[in-house]
Parts: C-alpha cells; structure tokens; sequence
C-alpha cells in the first residue's frame, strides 16, 4: 500500500520528448485534419480559421519552446464599450484558469477581443503533448466566445460597425 504522497505510477521519463518547433505544430495541425497557412510576413506565425475564428499558432520565449494558441473574435467592439468587454474578460479569468482573455485597442475607434493558452515546452514534448495543447487551446478560447456571443445575446448585431 502506498502513503497518501507517494505515487505507484513510474516516475516521468525524458525518453522520447522532442525539441518543440513550428514543424512540430504543424505536423500535429496535419495529422488532425486543421487547414492552415503559413504567414509570409512573419514566418514565425501560423494561420487557421476555427468557427470562424480567427486563429495564431507560434512559438515563444527564449528557446522557442512556449507554444501560443491565441483566438480572436469575430467581432469587433466600438471603444465605448471597452468597460463592458473588460469586465465580462475578468469575469472568465476569474473563474477559469484558461485560457486568459482580454481586451486590445486595434484602431481609433475598435476593440478586438482575445483568447489564448501557452504551453511551455521547454523540456520537450511528446507528440501527444503537443496535440492536446492544441486542442485545448482551440477548445477553451472557442468556448469563451461562445460564453461571451450567450452572454450579449441580442446585442451582437449592434457591435460591428
């Protein structure tokens, strides 16, 4: 019988943990069927539309290991508004602990609002790891503007202008 503390599971094992790298997400976009382009202004980036959302894969952090899945909704919301949106986005972080959502001033007079979820994998990665970070960043970011398009209800109409 094992303490309360202690586990009879095997410890974690580097064996098979790989460098993470665009390759990576793209290979993992692949094999589930995701349509995506590559941004030739910034080779860094990868495209792709989820439910009509707007979505960016990319690497960051110092050794290019942190794995960014960000949304933007397909909506934008006139700076009058800016309150109101910040306040159902701190609603969300609040009570969940992903992704993080916010609000970003995107001309004079637009908001744009974003989700997204970074994944470090500075250790490695299994090829499943970086699977599930995917599907997790795109499950969780559409499920907020899902919440937030429920939340406005009737009013969406009124937001792009």
């Amino acid at each position: 019988m094992t303490a309360p503390n202690e586990s009879s599971a095997m410890p974690d094992s580097a064996d098979g943990l790989a460098p993470m790298s665009l390759a990576r997400v793209e290979e993992s976009l692949t094999r589930h069927g995701y349509a995506f382009v590559e941004d030739d202004e910034h080779p860094e980036i990868l495209r792709a539309r989820f439910d009509d959302y707007r979505f960016q894969f990319m690497l960051s952090g110092e050794d290019h290991a942190v794995m960014q899945t960000r949304g933007r909704w397909n909506h934008s919301v006139d700076i009058s508004r800016k309150v109101e949106m910040v306040k159902l986005c701190n609603e969300w972080n609040m009570n969940r602990i992903w992704p993080k959502v916010y609000v970003r001033r995107e001309s004079e007079g637009l908001l744009g609002v974003y989700g997204e979820l970074a994944a470090d994998f500075r250790a490695g990665a299994l090829d499943s790891q970086v699977d599930s970070a995917i599907k997790c960043g795109l499950s969780t970011v559409i499920a907020f503007f899902h919440s937030l398009e429920e939340r406005l209800g009737p009013e969406l109409d009124e937001l792009d202008g």
